[in-house]
């Protein structure tokens, strides 16, 4: 037998020592090097996320093509027309609690956002607020006031009077009496009277779209805060989440169903015993030939007014020649984020029909 030398221990120590390092490695190799099948896994999901980012470029260049005239994709402080801008080139001036009507010992107020330095009157969006009619306020809109502002828009958010106070039509009265109380003080605000829009998100879209089809309607018309030697005539209609079909009104959720119950008095909705009065808050009942142009934006996760809305408010419009667009956003739900996303979309609406 063959005697263990100092040598051969050594050799020994060292044949151990890299068994045990080949051990550790091994051991290393299964936790921390990825595995046939999760390099192929790893591979796919970096492929997925390849494909994503290119739908989402080709998106927004779709998007700088459309709105642009270009395929550059740079809109950046591009002057539309007027003081009208893709880029926010303004600083804003903003005039708050601007009383524009006294009903029943009740004020009704206004704040009015304006860009600074511009030249020549501008466009004029009356933006109402959502709240399913029974809830929000002109503070809830301020932001978006100011961002329409620094890019040349001016903005007047309403206060109007919610169904715990008074129901339809008094709060399409009340935006019909903001829009002659613009048009009598335009001047003061530099507003062009003539390049005046509505902008209503959920139950204010309502209200925005039925200042479309009811321009003189005398019976709708109010006398809401007087000038009634103005009309209330507007440029174009901006609807976010907004759409209210009646005759599809079974599409709504139950929330949106007893909202429209409570502004109106029927109850229940849908329901053949008071039909024609939730119909009548409907801008499906009105529309017509001649009616002002419509942009809808909508969100296709809406849950509480379905995208079906939206389409047909947008199919019944075309039907009579009334123009109109509308936008679905596949990601966004119910109003948030949509005047952001269809920035673009809104400014060329306003300054095509200005």
């Amino acid at each position: 037998m063959e005697q263990i030398t100092p040598t051969n221990k050594n050799k020994i120590k060292v044949i151990v020592l890299v068994i045990a390092l080949l051990i550790v490695a091994g051991v290393a190799a299964a936790f921390f090097i990825p595995s046939q099948e999760e390099r192929i896994q790893n591979y796919k999901e970096q492929k997925r996320e390849e494909k994503i980012q290119e739908k989402v470029n080709q998106t927004e260049g779709n998007v700088s093509e459309e709105n642009n005239g270009s395929s550059s994709g740079d809109t950046t402080g591009e002057t539309v027309s007027g003081s009208v801008s893709f880029g926010e080139d303004y600083t804003v001036a903003t005039e708050k609690d601007i009383v524009y009507a006294t009903v029943n010992g009740m004020s009704l107020k206004i704040d009015i956002y304006t860009p600074i330095g511009v030249t020549g009157a501008t466009p004029a969006v009356l933006y109402i607020h959502g709240g399913g009619f029974h809830g929000g306020s002109k503070n809830g809109v301020a932001d978006d006031s100011v961002m329409l502002a620094k890019h040349g828009i001016a903005s007047v958010a309403i206060d109007y009077r919610l169904s715990g106070t008074a129901v339809f039509p008094a709060p399409l009265h009340d935006v019909k009496g903001v829009a002659r109380y613009v048009k009598a003080h335009a001047s003061e605000y530099n507003i062009n009277p003539d390049a005046l829009f509505t902008l209503g998100e959920s139950a204010g879209g309502v209200l925005a779209s039925l200042m479309g089809v009811t321009e003189g309607n005398t019976a709708l018309e109010g006398t809401v805060g007087g000038n009634t030697g103005y009309n209330s005539n507007i440029a174009g209609v901006i609807n976010i989440s907004g759409s209210y079909v009646a005759s599809i009104v079974d599409t709504m959720s139950s929330g949106i169903q007893n909202a429209i119950s409570s502004e109106t008095g029927c109850s229940p909705v849908p329901s053949t015993a008071c039909e024609s009065t939730y119909e009548a808050l409907s801008p499906e009942t009105y529309i017509n030939a001649g009616d002002s142009p419509f942009l809808i934006l909508h969100g296709d996760k809406d849950r509480s007014v379905p995208t079906i809305q939206a389409t047909t408010l947008d199919t019944k419009l075309g039907a009579v020649g009334v123009a109109s667009d509308v936008y679905v956003a596949s990601d966004l739900a119910h109003v948030g984020g949509l005047l952001s996303r269809y920035l673009t979309q809104v400014i060329s609406f306003i300054n095509t029909n200005s």
